[in-house]
């Protein structure tokens, strides 16, 4: 079993495909009114205002994208006009994250795996 496709279900789907094409860097590769599908590697990130089920609107998610320079992805969303919730940080469980916030409350992760931290560690 894998996960290949995540649907975020999100109001105004023009928007979120914007942001996620121009901010985040991903590929779309479809594009209409009410459906959109981006190319983030192994997943496709579907985007649509409503599903087959009865569902809320995304609320309490973090998408994570490793990337090769956080700083830099960073930069690049900050100069999109992307709102920074989390500079540049170094995790105790081995990481190096920056935080943007993305359309409708969903959390974009940038992170790239530097090896484990702890608050002891001396360095």
């Amino acid at each position: 079993m894998k996960l290949d496709n995540l649907d975020v279900i999100v109001k105004n789907v023009p928007a979120a495909a914007a942001f996620f094409r121009d901010v985040v860097g991903l590929t779309l590769r479809v594009n209409e009114e009410r459906y959109a599908e981006l190319d983030a590697g192994p997943v496709t990130l579907m985007l649509s205002p409503d599903a087959m089920v009865p569902m809320k609107q995304a609320a309490g998610v973090i998408l994570h994208f490793q990337v090769e320079d956080v700083a830099q992805a960073l930069e690049k969303a900050r100069s999109k006009g992307a709102k920074v919730l989390l500079e540049v940080t170094r995790t105790d469980w081995g990481t190096e994250s920056a935080m943007i916030a993305g359309p409708e409350d969903v959390v974009i992760d940038f992170y790239r795996w530097v090896g484990p931290h702890f608050s002891g560690d001396q360095e």
